[in-house]
């Protein structure tokens, strides 16, 4: 490592500097400007000093933030949504509309109740249960705004979907708030937990969820730290097509804090906000990834099994050293078709095993 520049503070206080490509923290300090090679995965970074003022947590997007402030002696209180809109919203509401699963989940994880709910079938069979006698409002693509409006909701918590921004303008008309929820990484699960516990007034129980989210994924950065990191292909299978996940989606923001390395990543759009791109078997064929990691978005094993067979049978797949050692996974559809919300300590461990399970052979 070449650099120079003085380091100010406690060690605690300085900032953590991780690779880009697999999470290895390099280094923790300030400096003019740095080339370091990441021991874990090799690849190379230049930082210079002005690239790490106001340096995030990894993974944490600076979009606006989710934050409340409380109107001194007053019931409500100004909420700011992932996408910085201004809403002012029931400091305790009663009346939820929760539009799609991962909100829904979280809401429930900490303590609150809903009075109307998307129609999903990615719901976790506990919550399934205790949602079964509510009313439903619409697929979270096209919730029925009608429903909405006559369930006369304090609040409404919706997704940073084009519909829901349209479903919003509509529904501020009729004076009932909805907050636009970004649940694209990991960051945002933990976000949206502590402020929903002290929507629901019950923040105990909602950093207690986190405390055990967080133990759960410290522990398994630890053992991937010290594992080499795998080249990962991670597909996203329609029956329009395929496309590949890169690093922005919630899948590969998970594996690139397992310290799995996206060959898709260097073939994406520079602007870095993609989440997701047209697949290419000339450039996976070129970057040859250890591990294929296979979300199919259908329900039911059998279509599952079905799509799966059609994108992988065809011989020119076989050219894949992944294919050929059948380091393929599927993973569960109630998991990663969405954001797992609080069951995001099972789908880490999920993906753990499948990217650190034995590869030699």
């Amino acid at each position: 490592m070449i650099g120079y520049g003085i380091m100010k503070g406690s060690r605690e206080n300085l900032p953590a500097v991780r690779c880009e490509c697999c999470n290895r923290l390099l280094f923790r300090g300030l400096v003019d400007i740095v080339e370091i090679k990441c021991p874990k995965c090799g690849v190379v970074h230049l930082l210079k000093s002005r690239e790490q003022e106001g340096l995030p947590a990894f993974g944490l997007l600076k979009k606006g933030g989710r934050q409340a402030e409380l109107l001194r002696g007053s019931s409500v209180q100004i909420a700011t949504d992932s996408v910085g809109r201004l809403i002012t919203i029931p400091r305790r509401p009663q009346r939820v509309i929760a539009l799609n699963a991962s909100n829904l989940e979280l809401y429930y994880a900490t303590g609150g109740k809903v009075i109307g709910r998307a129609l999903t079938e990615t719901l976790s069979p506990s919550v399934r249960d205790k949602v079964r006698n509510i009313p439903t409002v619409g697929i979270p693509p096209n919730p029925n705004t009608e429903l909405i409006i006559a369930m006369n909701p304090d609040l409404v918590l919706g997704m940073n979907a084009p519909r829901h921004h349209e479903l919003a303008a509509v529904l501020e008309k009729a004076g009932i708030p909805i907050l636009l929820q970004d649940l694209t990484h990991y960051i945002d699960v933990l976000e949206a937990l502590r402020f929903y516990g002290e929507l629901s007034g019950k923040p105990e129980q909602a950093n207690e969820k986190i405390r055990k989210i967080e133990a759960k994924y410290q522990d398994l950065a630890e053992q991937s730290s010290h594992k080499q990191s795998p080249k990962v292909l991670i597909l996203w299978g329609t029956e329009d097509g395929l496309y590949t996940a890169l690093s922005n989606s919630f899948i590969g923001d998970l594996v690139k804090r397992l310290g799995g390395v996206n060959v898709s990543d260097p073939f994406a759009s520079v602007s870095g906000n993609l989440s997701y791109a047209p697949f290419s078997l000339e450039a996976a064929l070129r970057a040859q990834p250890e591990v294929v990691l296979l979300i199919t978005h259908c329900f039911g094993q059998e279509a599952q099994d079905k799509l799966r067979c059609e994108l992988l049978g065809h011989p020119i797949w076989q050219e894949l050293n992944a294919i050929r050692k059948k380091h393929v996974y599927q993973l569960p559809y109630r998991l990663f078709t969405v954001n797992p919300g609080p069951q995001i300590g099972e789908a880490l461990t999920i993906l753990f095993d499948f990217l650190y399970e034995d590869h030699a052979s």
